[in-house]
């Protein structure tokens, strides 16, 4: 049999894997509650995702609420660098005259406050945020 007698074989393209969508390292929530908006954090916050937070904030004290709620409830990871988002977060709602509360933390985010010496917001207790 000659090359020319071999019979042909169709050549399948490549299939490419569908890519999942990877699960995202920090999530952030707007609720906007009729007693004030809540800003709900889960995953990680870094040095790539901590600057996230307090733009939301930023963003949402641009409107004057009385008060802004975070939950930080969903909090996997927790570095110097949310502090530092809080604290930033903190200065803003102070100047605008804006109350900011925090209505529940990780234990990551508690630790790290504590060891730390850093608690710039006031637990939100009354339930309706």
């Amino acid at each position: 049999m000659s090359i020319l007698e071999q019979p042909t074989r169709q050549h399948a393209q490549p299939t490419r894997r569908q890519a999942q969508p990877a699960k995202p390292i920090m999530r952030l929530d707007l609720h906007n509650d009729r007693n004030a908006p809540m800003i709900t954090v889960s995953g990680e916050v870094d040095m790539s995702t901590a600057h996230l937070i307090s733009e939301l904030a930023e963003h949402v004290i641009t409107g004057r609420p009385a008060r802004l709620v975070l939950d930080l409830s969903g909090v996997t990871f927790f570095s110097a660098h949310g502090i530092s988002a809080l604290l930033r977060t903190q200065r803003a709602a102070e100047s605008a005259e804006v109350t900011l509360a925090l209505r529940a933390a990780a234990p990551c985010v508690t630790y790290l406050l504590a060891v730390t010496g850093t608690c710039p917001l006031r637990p939100h207790t009354d339930g309706l945020a």
